[in-house]
């Protein structure tokens, strides 16, 4: 059970609806997320797994600006994060970020992989020239990425190569939290093992909270302190990953653990 007096990042009863229209031009209502309400505390991390189309990764985009929530409260150390106040979301930007799932389609293809680092540092106005730079070789050296690489373009890495700088990014201005959506599901199972020993180092030394996104419940096991278990927008099980389990109380849980790949990335 997660100690609420630790907690970093809250959300409340977080409801995203989407009105779409049908084939015959009715209006229909879809409920991407019903009243998810869930806690982290400060340098742990919490797995949300679900299906294509579960509300996972709703939730990202909720919390991010990305897409605006109908309805709920997010706060981070007790603040609540005004969504429709641009330059209030702006404060927050530094403290939350996020990892995308392709990592090709993370960077600019005219940037070199130095400066696409360095760019997510003028969320930083506090910190000198100097600081940026030394900053920027700090979090690279971080994930070994080596000096040979850091003036190459994206297309010269390869895709494990991409989602270390992809990390690296996101860890760059210091943040207390960062979202991982579905990190590591593009990627070779050897290359998966790596990138999630790697996350796993950074919030030892960092103390970062991690929101991780997947799929694939066995994959989030490797890094998970506590597990969110989400169908059809809403929050069918979670607790923490031992028991989770030890001891699956939902269908739907169960199948999940069923269809994981746990044995063939170890």
């Amino acid at each position: 059970m997660i100690d609420s007096s630790n907690t970093l990042f809250e959300v409340k009863n977080l409801t995203k609806i989407f009105k779409t229209r049908t084939a015959l031009g009715q209006t229909e209502t879809v409920h991407a997320l019903n009243g998810v309400s869930f806690r982290v505390p400060a340098g742990k991390t919490l797995g949300i797994v679900g299906e294509s189309g579960s509300g996972k990764s709703t939730i990202g985009r909720c919390v991010l600006g990305l897409t605006e929530s109908t309805s709920g409260d997010i706060m981070l150390d007790g603040v609540h994060i005004d969504q429709k106040n641009r330059s209030r979301g702006r404060q927050f930007r530094k403290d939350i970020q996020i990892v995308f799932q392709n990592p090709q389609r993370s960077f600019s293809p005219l940037f070199s992989i130095r400066n696409s680092v360095s760019e997510t540092l003028n969320l930083r106005p506090d910190w000198s020239r100097e600081q940026r730079h030394t900053r920027v070789e700090t979090v690279l050296d971080a994930v070994k990425i080596g000096e040979e690489m850091r003036n190459r373009k994206p297309e010269e890495l390869s895709g494990g190569q991409l989602q270390r700088v992809a990390v690296a990014r996101a860890i760059a201005p210091e943040p207390k939290l960062i979202f991982l959506d579905e990190p590591t599901s593009s990627l070779d199972l050897s290359v998966r093992g790596e990138i999630l020993r790697l996350l796993n180092e950074l919030q030892k030394t960092l103390r970062i909270a991690y929101v991780f996104v997947s799929h694939d419940l066995e994959v989030v096991r490797a890094v998970a302190d506590d597990i969110l278990v989400m169908q059809h927008g809403k929050i069918v099980e979670q607790g923490p990953a031992g028991d989770l389990f030890r001891n699956p109380q939902h269908r739907y849980t169960k199948k999940l653990l069923a269809a994981s790949n746990w044995q063939k990335i170890n």
